[in-house]
């Protein structure tokens, strides 16, 4: 008789480690990294106006990243990009309530990018080939946050 009882709680323990395991698997299914290249409706008509808006001297091309900066995260602040080129932000939210975006193209051939800006310790920003566009702004008071992408990010309000 032991061996019966024996045998129905190994059958039963591996069972319950089967369910557990069933489980974690369900819940971790839910999180995912998104790497697409599709562009939706939204991202089309940003790009769109993207490109009504913006003069044709300040598009992007293939031989250059553009750089996306966070009106919001910036407000009142002047950036100093490779340390020659600057741009203030304004601080005070526009008639919409958004302080907006401002795009400045680099070159590729420059590698990589320097920022810096009042309270925050400056940053270097590598280029990673296989993005066009990196999207900067704040991560926290102190940092930088700062995002890669393929391609263009939509933002009307910020």
């Amino acid at each position: 008789m032991k061996l019966a009882n024996k045998h129905c709680l190994e059958l039963f323990f591996s069972f319950v480690i089967l369910l557990f395991l069933y489980n974690c698997r369900s819940s971790s299914a839910k999180f995912y990294y998104d790497d697409r290249i599709v562009k939706t409706d939204y991202e089309k008509k940003a790009e769109e106006i993207y490109l009504n808006d913006i003069p044709k001297e300040y598009q992007k091309t293939d031989k250059d990243v553009l750089l996306i900066f966070s009106g919001s995260a910036f407000k009142g602040k002047t950036i100093v990009i490779n340390n020659r080129d600057s741009i203030s932000f304004k601080s005070e939210a526009g008639e919409s309530g958004c302080y907006g975006t401002t795009f400045r193209k680099i070159n590729k051939s420059e590698n990589k990018i320097k920022l810096s800006v009042e309270g925050k310790k400056d940053i270097i920003i590598p280029f990673i080939q296989k993005y066009d566009y990196i999207d900067v702004g704040d991560a926290t008071k102190a940092k930088w946050g700062v995002g890669y992408s393929k391609i263009l990010p939509s933002y009307f309000c910020m």
